[in-house]
């Protein structure tokens, strides 16, 4: 049962535990001397009131004042019962004696025994019914018809809700005035609450009697506990329908129902009633706007809901339970509009949220769908939308030059995704970003790993680092790396990256050696030592190569270049045969000046390394040449008389071209000073495809240096050649694009197929040293070590493996037992 309040007035606190009449107790207003205090006598069923005589009291009635009658004898219950009637009467009537004065008469009671106090109990039960009875009466009573006034839109809810309105203050003001009357009793008999009615258990106590008689008159009806459940849900669904409600008033009804009702039957009549409309509400509420409304605005609805409901309850039910309730109604709302609806939006509009950047409500649809436990949902379609964007740049071959670009860029995306409205959760969305990569990447074999390698160049290499710090050029190797660590064409990657990484150190062309090594270790560390061995050795080979041209610099034989206008200056790269790129052969006839200079570094070499031979990759040289152009050329830039002289950055086959130009007569050339195409090309054996794209670097390029007759793009036969007196630039030094040196099909197809014939060495060789070591093992067992060993290099398949067992049988590296043909020997 509900504890009675502290204060008179109040109903929420306990009563002070006092013995003694307290001294706050309001007096009623006396009568004057020639009246009597007299109380209602009706309603009392004095047939189930036991007559009891009582020995006179030595207690006065009233302090300082004698009996209103001394000839008739006092009756102490009947007195008592008046004045509990008159308390309890609506409105309140004067008591027969002052409070102070029933108090005394109430302490005499019970001194006179147990059956004088439990007869004083009887009738105060009685009262208390019967004061139950008239507030059942005037509660159950239809509402006046002018209370139901209709609201501004004049709907049948808004006249509804005018009745409720009048009916919950009609309720909150009785009831608080029974609460108050019945307190005021048990001030009154205190005596007879502490002394006698709480020594004994089976009787409740005086404000615990009235709450009882309370919830069996006045709950229990019917009419009642039906109003107090449709005033709450109706106004609840009027404010649910935007309309404003007296949500104090709502509230303070809703406490005083709390107060006087059990638990259970609050939660029957209020609780259980409201969490059922609840659910039916957004139940509908979430398969009309599933409907009506966009995906937008639906999400922003189910947040508000949330968030208005929470309120509603903290602000309208509140009390005890308040959480539980407001945990309550959080599973039906989420019941209604997110279950299956927001699940829904996140398979269909997920894409499009990602699309379009649209971090706040994909972190709204993150929210609610964590609240139902289903983010499974939203990860199953981020991962969808990753995978098709993703396949999508790797799929197509005419976005091949920006696929690694677009790559990257939609992995750091997808990570802004993930620490962003994915509240950084990695174990869901962290590696379904990994999974999304790893799955498209290997769907086309060998190009992304291909295409990684070229990125990588474009960015290491002088120039394409523009603008690129060391923090910026660090964070590109580190995106890369990320791409190569799912990529299953390892050695696809690795012949690439060795045959750029070889170019620009030969021509001196990495933007920084720093990022070089840095990039080498971060491969080092991610595939070993041996997958970076060859690259470390290229490193190597360039230090020795300085400190042989140091020497070289230093010793008598490089000073045969000479001087005057025929003498340069010759630097070497000597490469470690096999692990460098292999480079065709480059025929081409050298002018006698370099053939002399490369026959004197020979001889020196040898000389230190007996036993080496050296052979010319010449297709990699580089030549820069000073050039001399007519003043009148130059006038408009340099405004001198004279000759301007540039450097000309070129290829070793463009500087033998060139220089054909310095004599043209001695190359058979016309009186006008041009070469024929067929000429150049004896003079300098050049092959003719190598010769054409020579010559149109040089003469159809931005920077022409030389003219071609007849002008056009392509070179063709029968073309003639002279040089361009009339050559103007702004430079001092100019780089020829040297075309023979880009990429070409050819090219890239001829690294592709040296890493398959390496592949089936590499297989070979993995399946000697399992053997070797083991020497015998099972065929499952093999395969197993095989692509244990291999894997990290390049997806193999087991048809592989058993086609490389077969040709190492074959040639008696390996054996079959005898008795078991799956099982495998090592022959030594």
């Amino acid at each position: 049962m509900a504890s009675p309040p502290t204060k008179m007035a109040k109903l929420d606190h306990a009563p002070p535990a006092r013995t003694t009449a307290p001294a706050a107790l309001s007096r009623t207003p006396s009568s004057s001397s020639s009246s009597r205090r007299i109380g209602l006598a009706s309603g009392v069923d004095r047939t189930k009131v036991r007559s009891i005589q009582l020995g006179p009291s030595k207690n006065k009635l009233a302090l300082g004042s004698k009996p209103t009658n001394p000839h008739k004898a006092v009756d102490p219950l009947a007195t008592l019962a008046r004045a509990a009637r008159a308390i309890l009467s609506r409105p309140p009537q004067p008591t027969p004696e002052s409070l102070q004065a029933l108090y005394s008469l109430t302490e005499h009671v019970v001194h006179n025994g147990n059956d004088a106090a439990q007869q004083l109990y009887d009738r105060l039960r009685l009262e208390l019914e019967r004061a139950a009875g008239d507030l059942r009466r005037s509660l159950a009573a239809p509402v006046p018809d002018s209370a139901a006034t209709a609201t501004a839109d004049g709907s049948a809810l808004g006249v509804k809700a005018s009745a409720h309105e009048a009916w919950i203050k009609l309720f909150d003001d009785e009831v608080g005035r029974f609460g108050d009357q019945v307190l005021l009793v048990r001030s009154v008999f205190l005596h007879l609450d502490r002394t006698y009615v709480l020594q004994s258990s089976a009787l409740l106590s005086i404000w615990d009697l009235g709450l009882s008689l309370f919830q069996d008159s006045v709950l229990s009806d019917s009419t009642i506990s039906s109003r107090i459940t449709s005033a709450t849900l109706d106004l609840v669904a009027l404010e649910r329908s935007g309309t404003s409600v007296p949500r104090a008033q709502l509230r303070s009804f809703l406490r005083r129902v709390r107060s006087f009702a059990t638990p259970a039957a609050y939660a029957e009549v209020v609780i259980a009633p409201f969490l059922a409309a609840t659910e039916a509400h957004y139940d509908v509420q979430g398969n009309a706007h599933a409907v009506e409304l966009d995906s937008t605005t639906y999400l922003a609805r189910a947040v508000a809901a949330l968030r208005d409901e929470d309120e509603r309850v903290r602000g309208v039910f509140g009390g005890a339970g308040e959480a539980d309730l407001a945990r309550e109604v959080e599973r039906r709302v989420e019941g209604g509009l997110i279950r299956g609806h927001v699940e829904d939006i996140a398979t269909k509009e997920t894409a499009t949220l990602c699309e379009q950047d649209r971090k706040d409500e994909l972190a709204t649809l993150y929210g609610l769908l964590k609240r139902v436990n289903q983010l499974g949902v939203l990860r199953a379609a981020f991962l969808a939308y990753l995978k098709t964007t993703a396949l999508a740049l790797v799929s197509d071959p005419a976005q091949d030059a920006h696929m690694v670009e677009r790559l990257i860029a939609l992995r750091h995306a997808a990570r802004a995704f993930v620490e962003g409205p994915f509240e950084r959760n990695e174990d869901e969305f962290g590696k379904a970003v990994n999974s999304a990569f790893e799955s498209v990447v290997n769907t086309r074999q060998n190009k992304p790993a291909e295409m990684m390698a070229k990125y990588l160049d474009a960015k290491l290499r002088s120039g394409g680092a523009r603008g690129l710090d060391d923090i910026m050029l660090e964070a590109v190797l580190n995106d890369v790396l990320y791409l190569f660590r799912f990529t299953q064409g390892k050695d696809i990657f690795e012949a690439f990256y060795k045959r750029d990484l070889a170019k620009r150190l030969l021509l001196n062309k990495s933007a920084s050696f720093d990022a070089e090594r840095s990039m080498l270790l971060k491969l080092k560390d991610e595939c070993g030592p041996g997958f970076t061995s060859k690259l470390e050795i290229m490193f190597k080979d360039m230090d020795l190569s300085a400190d042989v041209m140091s020497a070289f610099s230093a010793s008598s034989a490089s000073s045969s270049s000479g001087s005057g206008p025929s003498s340069f200056d010759l630097s070497v790269s000597v490469l470690s045969q096999g692990n460098w790129p292999t480079y065709p052969p480059f025929p081409i006839a050298l002018p006698p000046a370099l053939t002399a200079a490369r026959e004197r570094f020979r001889a020196f070499y040898v000389a230190k390394h007996s036993g080496r031979a050296l052979s010319w990759a010449s297709g990699l040289d580089t030549v820069t040449l000073r050039a001399h152009f007519p003043s009148s050329a130059t006038a408009s830039t340099s405004g001198k008389a004279g000759t301007a002289r540039k450097e000309l950055l070129v290829s070793l086959a463009q500087a033998v071209v060139l220089l054909l130009f310095n004599d043209p007569a001695e190359q058979g050339a016309a009186d006008d000073g041009t070469l024929s195409l067929e000429e150049i090309g004896a003079a300098t054996q050049l092959e003719a495809k190598e010769l054409a794209r020579t010559l149109q670097s040089l003469a159809c390029g931005k920077v022409r240096v030389i003219t071609k007759q007849p002008k056009g793009r392509d070179v063709n036969a029968g073309d003639r050649f002279a040089f361009n007196s009339d050559f103007k630039s702004d430079h001092v030094r100019i780089k020829i694009n040297q075309i023979q040196q880009k990429e070409t099909v050819e090219e890239n197809k001829s690294t592709t197929e040296r890493v398959f014939t390496d592949r089936a060495s590499h297989l070979q060789l993995a399946i000697v040293r399992i053997m070797k070591a083991r020497k015998t093992l099972k065929h499952q067992e093999l395969v197993m070590e095989v692509v244990s060993q291999i894997g990290q290099r390049f997806k193999v398949e087991p048809a592989e493996i058993k086609k490389s067992i077969a040709s190492l049988i074959d040639r008696e590296y390996m054996g079959r037992a005898e008795d078991n043909h799956a099982l495998y020997h090592y022959i030594a």
